[in-house]
């Protein structure tokens, strides 16, 4: 239900809701995003086989208001969208590269799309250039299609999660172990280190649960 609004050299720009209203457009978007992870998995065989290549993709998927339109000069104009909706989409994309995450999605996209996804909340984050923490959550599923070691994983990281907001560090160490024993969880082992640093030096007194990342 989306299109492609552009190709940025090696990342694909896409929108939806626009410029035609679509009430379904937020759980489409993430559909769209599982689909193609789960159409490379089978490609990767194949790849691998006969170019000794693995192929990776991140996506961030953001929604919010944006101006839509067309952009440009009377010469040379496209049609697109922009915006920090905009903005925030593709520092999620990017900031999967330190979670060693696939898809992350933003609070209103989750919000919106809760009853079709399985997802977790992974962080609360101040991307670069930005001062305002927001939740990011990672896209794992669409409903009723996440495996039940995953399930069991994302219930200790949650819970681990809401310890390591509430300064609880040992308890959400506990959590965050618990995890890494159920499966390799790369989310769950940067939480657990982040915990035991946090036990030695504690974070400031007006910390509400964001981390700051370095990184687009």
């Amino acid at each position: 239900g989306g299109y492609v609004d552009k190709y940025e050299g090696d990342a694909i720009m896409c929108d939806f809701n626009v410029p035609f209203f679509d009430p379904d457009h937020t759980w489409k978007a993430c559909y769209a995003a599982l689909d193609q992870q789960e159409f490379l998995q089978k490609r990767n065989a194949h790849y691998e086989a006969q170019y000794s290549a693995h192929i990776k993709v991140r996506y961030g998927i953001n929604t919010g208001t944006v101006s839509a339109g067309n952009m440009g000069s009377k010469h040379r104009f496209q049609y697109t969208v922009m915006g920090d909706t905009v903005n925030q989409a593709s520092r999620f994309e990017g900031a999967n590269k330190f979670y060693k995450t696939s898809i992350m999605i933003g609070e209103e996209t989750y919000q919106n799309s809760k009853d079709k996804i399985e997802a977790r909340l992974l962080d609360k984050i101040v991307v670069v250039g930005k001062s305002k923490p927001v939740l990011a959550y990672e896209l794992l599923a669409k409903k009723g299609e996440l495996s039940s070691d995953k399930q069991l994983l994302v219930e200790e990281y949650n819970q681990g999660l809401q310890a390591y907001f509430q300064r609880e560090w040992d308890t959400a160490v506990q959590h965050f172990q618990k995890a890494l024993e159920i499966m390799d969880d790369p989310p769950s082992r940067i939480l657990l280190e982040r915990c035991q640093e946090y036990a030695q030096q504690p974070p400031e007194k007006d910390w509400n649960g964001e981390f700051n990342l370095s990184i687009k």
